[in-house]
């Protein structure tokens, strides 16, 4: 069937590509964040030891192994995840385009330049004690620097053509939630200091602790915060179950995620560094739940419009959204300190950018990154939900998000039970402004899939009616042999009935093009 006048439909924003010189600068960013952590930062802050170039050369070659313990395990695994960026965005650099792409395309030279980066490094560090050099951590960034050589070839060659194409195919949201769900379960492995050997097995049950609900020792709203905060995280994970699968039922797509959820929570039991909380299976289990939910409840549902009713919702939704903030970081409990008593007792060390990172373990460090993210993101989407689709707010979500955390991390420094970091006011610039960048595609992505899940059900609704039809038109004739009529009538009969099965099956495609070209929901 021909229709006229077809709309167009709008499609999802291209991918984010990077150009060479793009790979460059973020290499040259992250590559001097690296020795500013690894140079200037330290217990004491910066302090640097001068010495002669010949005897730090000395030094550096006097370097050897040491026989760590397993709780070190933990601070080697992230001196190797530290130098996979730095590896893969240097590879990107170095990379050939076109016909003059090889095999290896550059992979041997971007580990000689990582592997060079980390060794001026670790030569430098000698010049700013308490830092030590071992063969230990140099193996480990070794290691770091080849898996980012080796990730940038896999996603060049492989990963990226296939996520090309799926994007392309319509399951761009597949893709990001997929991608979500792979960072949520290397976060409930993290620090990945997983006990192999039987010594560290018996080490780990005999002092391994449980706790039932989060956070012991606060108050209950608190705890309960943080229950819900875990089950809204792993929901994205039953998003992408539904996604991939759309034909599956809620039983059947929750039993997957509980696949996915219980054998990640028995692993994590063998992390060392991590304390297990027994009702975090229940909350995991519940967020797969709510997710699933989610993605059958958008079937059909015109996020467009829906963009707009939310949008009214801001002016209220934003002031709570402080209120909750505010509360998350323990502000309203306790007692407040003067002003002038508070910052005269602030470690000036404190004020340095990432020094709150270093004296704290590999696992708070990310996990303060990651609390700081979820709860300054949603500043960006509520931003972007008020002023639309095609308005600027990138920078202004940066500045409200940054004026917002760092008068918390203030108000933190008059509090004697608390610790401020700021380093957050930076983080929470961050996050609101790419969240806020990324709303848009975001919602176009969830308004495809509301449009696809629909229109899936669609198909197979019309498909099991047409084909009934069809099945009545061979039935036809048997059903009347039985009776024995004039074979004139019964001729008659059935090309009446025929034509009448044809007229309801032009109808069903009828409904079918207008609701593709559309957009609309089906009437039935």
């Amino acid at each position: 069937m021909t229709v006229q006048n077809q709309t167009a439909v709008r499609q999802p924003p291209a991918p984010l590509r990077l150009s060479r010189g793009g790979f460059a600068a973020l290499a040259v960013a992250y590559g001097l964040v690296v020795v500013y952590s690894s140079l200037f930062l330290g217990p004491d802050g910066l302090r640097f030891d001068p010495m002669s170039a010949a005897e730090a050369w000395r030094r550096f070659t006097a370097t050897r192994l040491v026989a760590n313990a397993s709780d070190q395990r933990a601070d080697w695994i992230a001196n190797a995840i530290l130098m996979i960026p730095f590896a893969y965005l240097v590879s990107g650099a170095l990379r050939t385009q076109g016909a003059r792409m090889t095999k290896l395309d550059h992979a041997p030279l971007s580990f000689a330049v990582s592997l060079a980066f980390v060794l001026a490094v670790k030569y430098l560090q000698l010049f700013f004690p308490p830092r030590t050099v071992t063969l230990n951590y140099i193996a480990a960034q070794s290691i770091g620097a080849a898996l980012g050589v080796w990730l940038f070839q896999l996603t060049r060659r492989r990963l990226w053509p296939a996520m090309q194409a799926a994007y392309r195919g319509g399951n761009g949201l597949a893709l990001v939630l997929g991608g979500y769900s792979v960072l949520l379960i290397a976060d409930i492995l993290m620090p990945f200091d997983i006990a192999f050997s039987p010594g560290d097995l018996a080490a780990r049950f005999e002092r391994i602790t449980f706790a039932i609900f989060p956070a012991p020792g606060h108050d209950l709203t608190y705890r309960a915060a943080l229950i819900v905060i875990d089950t809204l995280a792993v929901a994205p994970l039953g998003m992408f179950l539904a996604v991939t699968d759309r034909e599956q039922s809620f039983g059947t797509l929750l039993l997957r995620g509980v696949a996915i959820i219980v054998p990640a929570t028995v692993v994590s039991l063998f992390v060392m560094s991590v304390e297990p909380v027994a009702f975090s299976l229940v909350t995991r289990i519940a967020g797969v739940a709510l997710g699933v939910r989610f993605i059958l409840w958008l079937k059909g549902k015109d996020l467009w419009k829906r963009h707009y009713r939310f949008a009214g919702y801001v002016p209220v939704v934003l002031p709570l959204y402080i209120a909750l903030l505010v509360w998350a970081n323990g502000l309203p409990a306790g007692a407040w300190l003067a002003p002038d008593t508070a910052f005269a007792t602030l470690d000036p060390r404190r004020l340095l950018p990432l020094w709150g990172f270093y004296i704290d373990t590999k696992l708070a460090a990310a996990q303060s990154v990651v609390a700081t993210v979820a709860m300054y993101a949603p500043l960006g989407a509520l931003i972007w939900v008020k002023r639309g689709f095609w308005a600027k707010g990138a920078g202004f979500s940066a500045f409200l998000a940054f004026v917002l955390a760092m008068a918390v991390e203030i108000c933190r420094t008059m509090k004697p039970a608390l610790a401020p970091d700021f380093n957050a006011p930076f983080i929470a610039a961050f996050a609101a402004a790419a969240m806020f960048r990324s709303m848009p595609a975001l919602w176009r992505l969830f308004e495809q899939e509301a449009k696809a899940s629909a229109l899936a059900d669609t198909y197979e609704s019309k498909v099991v009616r047409a084909g009934r039809l069809f099945g009545s038109i061979e039935l036809l004739p048997r059903r009347r042999a039985t009776a024995a009529p004039d074979p004139a009538d019964a001729l008659a009969a059935a090309q009446a009935r025929i034509a009448d099965l044809e007229r309801q099956v032009r109808a069903l495609e009828g409904e079918l093009d207008f609701y593709r070209l559309t957009g609309r929901k089906s009437g039935r």
